[in-house]
């Protein structure tokens, strides 16, 4: 059982740690809202409709159904980490390649952590652990990862199709 004062703190690191997300995601939000401020709503709204389905589904599936994809995420989250590792030991000769393997595998990694997460707590919540502390940085992290990617892939696609339209 969690003392009070305890949750409080807890609560409080949640709140830093909210706080300096914000701060980092900050300069790339800016950035995009100067050349085209529609991708951030887009984003947001992809990303919560992102959360709602796959946290649906996790929701809604058997019970214990995904726990099997914790394995395989931090697997997957390991081999992204290593190939980011070779692009910097290759002095970036693999860059382009790996870049896109980073961001849309990290998308996909990330949507996985929705639904695993979700299972998580729903576990947790049934077991009688209600740490809404520890659950609510769980799903902070998957947010915001989604919408990082999320939103760097539409600014690309942005991007692109302007210049196509330039040309």
């Amino acid at each position: 059982m969690l003392v009070l004062a305890d949750v409080y703190n807890r609560l409080a690191i949640l709140h830093g740690t909210s706080l300096l997300m914000g701060c980092t995601m900050g300069p790339l939000i800016s950035t995009i809202a100067f050349f085209n401020p529609s991708v951030i709503i887009t984003a947001a709204l992809g990303t919560s409709a992102v959360f709602v389905c796959f946290s649906g589904a996790a929701l809604f599936a058997k019970r214990r159904h995904y726990m099997y994809l914790g394995g395989i995420l931090s697997s997957c989250i390991s081999l992204l980490f290593t190939f980011r590792f070779l692009n910097f030991i290759t002095m970036g000769s693999f860059s382009s390649g790996l870049y896109e393997v980073e961001l849309f595998g990290g998308l996909l990694i990330f949507i996985g952590y929705v639904v695993f997460d979700t299972q998580m707590i729903i576990e947790d919540a049934s077991a009688g652990r209600k740490d809404f502390v520890r659950h609510a940085l769980d799903l902070l992290l998957d947010f915001v990862a989604v919408f990082v990617r999320l939103l760097v892939i539409l600014a690309r696609n942005s991007e692109k199709k302007e210049r196509k339209n330039r040309s």
